[in-house]
């Protein structure tokens, strides 16, 4: 059984990008076409905004005991053995 899930915009040629999706069914299948209303997403942060945030995130973060990757990987390591 197949399944196919999208969202559309209805800016979109949404009657061809259907037919398009019915396409892979053989003639004569039957299929079940559930539509709904979906709400719309969330204003996106602008680039400056999504950057102001990381850096926030990463001023909160505790600080790391290893100054390099290599140190945390020896520590891991030696971690192992015990």
């Amino acid at each position: 059984m197949s399944a196919i899930s999208a969202t559309l915009d209805l800016a979109d040629d949404a009657t061809s990008i259907v037919a398009d999706m019915l396409r892979q069914f053989p003639k004569g299948s039957r299929v079940r076409l559930a539509i709904s209303e979906v709400p719309a997403p969330t204003q996106v942060p602008s680039l400056e905004e999504y950057r102001q945030v990381i850096a926030a995130a990463r001023r909160s973060a505790p600080r790391s005991p290893w100054q390099t990757t290599a140190e945390a990987m020896k520590a891991l390591r030696e971690g192992e053995d015990d």
